[in-house]
């Protein structure tokens, strides 16, 4: 893990840190690097890499020091930087609000939870430690390992499907957990439901809940590309107009193949399957969707596009979720601009027909031959 040594999550937030102001020049300083901030030294962070403080607006393993007051930063002695303490300062009361909201989900359950804040999610980190890689991360490290890939999930949306900032209005929440006891009732104390898998809270302020132990994810590779694909779904559902536009026919193939699309793109490659009820995990066609998809293709096996555009999510089979997949990558290879005024109508429970003549000037007929002949033409073979 590679952050930047600095509290970035803020700069949007505070405005730039101070080592990115080049005006006024400033003597050179190697303790701090010139920007007037040196790592906190008092005793409560021994042992935690306070390098890592770099992606969070807050981090629970370090929030309760007085000296630093939760970022890890103090002022450097040897420099005059009046614009590095005034920096500094705000970037403690900005702390200090998202403790705060950390603490509104402590005291629901009345105990400590160890997690954080970024820029776009709240984090409830649980597990104590797991291999990436080759090195055991603990869970301070996996905090803001997951915190830095979920906020990829974010800003990859927004660059694909070029949407502005203001149009998610609410950051996620996401919880793993050790005990599957702990999942259950955060289950059903945030998202109204309960499953031996992840649950979702979908619309406003959506909230994701997982027991994510060796029981349910074989390594870090499984449970990455778990993580990615329900950020999406939180993400896309908190899109103006926040809706959940999986659980009604018309809506789910956009959901699934989105979320699963993301999930390929940042993960490298999809396994994950929802359902309302359970979640069924497989390597579908190895892993290499694609290549699956185009054989299906060639040897005319594939699902009918008509028939995978009116599923709900409870009725769509593995290799239907696959064609979903396939079908928002060809409209992204084609458009991707579009694909969020497609995903505002179906949201708007607006015939597929319909949104789609709108969108990109297809029908399902058309939508199906144009689909296949990209496929045969771009999907590998092996």
């Amino acid at each position: 893990m590679a952050f930047r040594p600095l509290l970035v999550a803020l700069t949007l937030l505070l405005g730039p840190t101070p080592q990115d102001d080049e005006q006024p020049q400033h003597p050179r300083c190697k303790p701090c690097d010139t920007t007037g901030l040196v790592a906190c030294e008092d005793r409560i962070h021994k042992g935690v890499d306070l390098g890592l403080e770099g992606n969070l607006l807050y981090c629970s393993h370090v929030a309760d020091c007085e000296a630093c007051g939760g970022t890890g930063r103090v002022d450097c002695e040897r420099c005059e930087r009046p614009d590095a303490a005034a920096w500094l300062e705000r970037a403690r009361e900005c702390r200090a609000g998202a403790k705060a909201r950390h603490a509104e989900l402590e005291a629901e359950v009345e105990r400590a939870l160890p997690g954080g804040e970024s820029e776009h999610f709240r984090l409830i980190w649980d597990l104590e430690s797991m291999k990436v890689g080759r090195k055991r991360l603990d869970r301070h490290e996996l905090l803001h390992l997951f915190a830095e890939r979920m906020e990829a999930v974010h800003a990859r949306y927004r660059e694909v499907l070029k949407v502005a900032e203001t149009e998610i209005p609410d950051g996620s929440a996401m919880a793993v957990w050790w005990l599957p006891a702990d999942h259950a009732d955060a289950a059903r104390r945030w998202c109204g439901g309960s499953a031996t898998m992840g649950v979702k809270r979908m619309g406003p302020k959506p909230f994701f809940s997982v027991c994510g132990n060796r029981s349910h994810f074989a390594d870090d590779t499984d449970l990455h590309r778990y993580l990615v694909h329900n950020a999406a779904h939180l993400i896309l559902s908190n899109h103006t107009p926040q809706q959940w536009m999986g659980q009604f026919k018309g809506g789910a193939w956009y959901d699934e193949g989105l979320a699963s699309w993301l999930e390929t793109d940042l993960a490298g490659g999809a396994q994950t399957w929802c359902f309302q009820e359970q979640d069924a995990r497989g390597m579908w066609g190895g892993g290499k969707w694609r290549v699956a998809l185009r054989k299906l293709v060639a040897e005319d096996t594939a699902p009918s596009v008509s028939q995978v555009l009116q599923r709900d999510v409870n009725a769509l089979e593995m290799v239907e979720q696959a064609t979903a997949f396939s079908l928002i990558d060809y409209l992204i290879s084609r458009d991707a601009a579009k694909l969020p005024a497609l995903g505002r109508q179906l949201k708007k429970k607006v015939a597929v027909r319909d949104a789609l003549q709108e969108s990109y000037g297809l029908n399902p007929l058309s939508l199906e031959q144009a689909w296949r002949s990209w496929v045969l033409e771009t999907y590998p073979k092996r």
